[in-house]
């Protein structure tokens, strides 16, 4: 007999072993009282099981359910987890992954189908990735026209119920808010029901999602209903200082290794767990280069950034999640943990890796994620003493680095307010930092790209105009530059290429040398080939090519740094 409605979380936490925390009870009677809800709850929270309460809900009462991460990495950590809760149900072959060359759910056909934002905006709009380089030939004229599998692959996404996850990130940019919003119509007039969660929502974002549909239901934390909580967390002691400027962009790594060094005496017999955040991969790269110069290259040092293949990202997350077992085994015993390591990260980071670091040093970025990087601080139970630092660059103009300079510039101005006694942890004093910096001009919608977008979704005819649109954009309905699959030579030379294919955005393949581009024969065998000038100067149109599978830069790739990227 299936639980009532008001019980699947409860059966969540009782076959994983969870005590369940009050807040997200609360938010799951309001979920399943609404159809189109938003959750915000702080980082570390558990939000995952309000995820896995609503797929075996909406399971057991007839329909599927599509799961969308903005990152591959928050996605392949949280596969583990549904597949760990349908395993211990005695479930098997449900859950399944679509992703760039993830295929075991094509067209979400499994039950529960967990994706990329950019794979569930295609195939919302008709245009599953296995299906471009058929329904393509009807703007090139290159290949044999046809629709491909349109319709199955709209309705397949339009028969599930969905969630999306780290839902903040889908404000970045006009274009992926211009997603989100005619998502929620979409969903509203086909009567699926959306689930949307982040931890960090300033109230000028949750305003503009309630222009766009009046009928959003928002939960957000409220300290009264888990004080026990609030309490842990306020016992946290942070030592902590208003951001540093570093005038020589060089001198950052000194300034950061003397703070390693100052922590390491601060901090004592409660074990050294850095994390060192950058907000470019190149900037991670040098850290680590240095860092294995000094006294501290005897120490476990991983480097997390978006340019590893999966194999060695999935074996570095591996490592560190065992260490957060140990770690958690004892904190739990409330015994001395001897677990020592430092991380350099980039914004990978802010969402879906599992750790936490006693020992916290960041760039600066926006309020938004900043907060996200911070819910990696101090973040377990138990976990009393802990060293913050944040620094910035000398010139904060119109952008800093890859973000706007203005949020920024907002962030920076709202933390030396704030002073000494920052508090990354409490929901209150977060929220005052966000909402300080973020105003409704911040969160821009174009309606008449929303109603082409939802027009997408009307035609039963062809794919024309959603392919038109597509092209149109870009090749991207939620991101403003392109996303090319890139490999190396050396890479290719192993003989297994599908394994190392990183996804690398067409701005940084700028002044890079393209060697010529990764492809595959009838015979289904692999050989690079040449790229034309013609090729270069339209990258969408040889991406969407037929047998084109990724461009072959200049660079070599490390297990230890990853994509290390050539010049001309």
């Amino acid at each position: 007999m299936p639980p009532t409605p008001y019980e699947y979380l409860d059966r969540v936490y009782e076959v994983l072993g969870y005590r369940g925390r009050p807040f997200l009870k609360h938010a799951w009677r309001e979920i399943i009282e609404h159809e189109i809800v938003v959750v915000e709850a702080p980082t570390g929270y558990g939000k995952t099981t309000l995820s896995q309460a609503f797929t075996l809900y909406s399971l057991d009462t007839g329909f599927k359910t599509t799961i969308s991460y903005p990152l591959r990495a928050l996605l392949e950590d949280q596969y583990k987890k549904f597949t760990e809760l349908m395993r211990r149900l005695g479930y098997r072959d449900l859950v399944g992954t679509r992703y760039m060359h993830h295929r075991d759910s094509y067209y979400f056909v499994k039950p529960v189908t967990l994706t990329t934002v950019d794979t569930l905006s295609m195939t919302l709009f008709g245009l599953e990735p296995s299906d471009l380089d058929k329904v393509i030939g009807s703007i090139y004229g290159s290949i044999t026209h046809t629709l491909g599998h349109y319709l199955f692959a709209r309705a397949t996404t339009l028969l599930s119920n969905l969630v999306l996850d780290e839902v903040h990130l889908l404000a970045d940019t006009t274009r992926s808010l211009n997603f989100l919003a005619s998502l929620i119509l979409i969903a509203y007039q086909n009567g699926c029901r959306l689930l949307l969660e982040s931890a960090t929502l300033p109230e000028s974002y949750l305003e503009t999602l309630r222009r766009i549909h009046s009928g959003i239901h928002v939960v957000r934390f409220n300290e009264s209903i888990d004080p026990e909580f609030i309490e842990e967390r306020e016992s946290k002691e942070i030592n902590y200082e208003k951001p540093s400027k570093i005038n020589d962009s060089d001198s950052k790594y000194k300034q950061i290794i003397e703070w390693l060094r100052l922590a390491r005496r601060e901090i004592g017999s409660e074990g050294f767990r850095a994390l060192i955040v950058f907000n470019t991969v190149s900037e991670a790269i040098e850290m680590y280069d240095q860092l294995v110069k000094t006294e501290f290259k005897d120490m476990d040092i991983y480097l997390l950034h978006s340019r590893f293949r999966e194999s060695d990202r999935r074996s570095k997350i591996m490592e560190l999640k065992h260490k957060m077992e140990l770690l958690k085994e004892s904190l739990d015993k409330k015994i001395q943990s001897s677990i020592n390591y430092i991380v350099i990260a980039t914004q990978v980071i802010e969402a879906g890796v599992d750790i936490t670091s006693n020992v916290f040093i960041t760039d600066i970025a926006p309020a938004n994620s900043l907060i996200q990087r911070l819910g990696r601080f101090l973040r377990y139970p138990g976990e009393k003493y802990g060293f913050l630092r944040i620094w910035y660059e000398d010139t904060i103009d119109e952008t800093y680095k890859v973000y706007d300079g203005g949020l920024v510039k907002n962030t920076l101005d709202q933390l030396n307010c704030i002073g000494s006694k920052f508090n990354p942890h409490i929901p209150r004093a977060y929220r005052r930092l966000i909402n300080n910096v973020y105003s409704i001009k911040d969160y821009r919608v174009d309606y008449s790209e929303i109603m082409d977008f939802i027009g997408l979704t009307l035609s039963l005819t062809s794919p024309h105009n959603a392919v038109k649109k597509f092209l149109e954009l870009g090749g991207s309905f939620i991101r403003d530059t392109l996303l090319i699959p890139v490999t190396t030579e050396d890479i290719v030379k192993e003989g297994n290429p599908l394994e190392a294919i990183i996804p690398l955005s067409s701005m940084n393949l700028r002044g890079k040398a393209i060697v010529g581009k990764l492809v595959r024969d009838k015979d289904g065998e692999y050989r690079i080939s040449e790229v034309t000038k013609e090729e270069l100067k339209n990258i969408l149109k040889l991406s969407l090519s037929e047998d084109f599978i990724a461009l072959v830069i200049r660079g070599r790739y490390d297990p230890i740094k990853g994509l290390i990227l050539g010049d001309k």
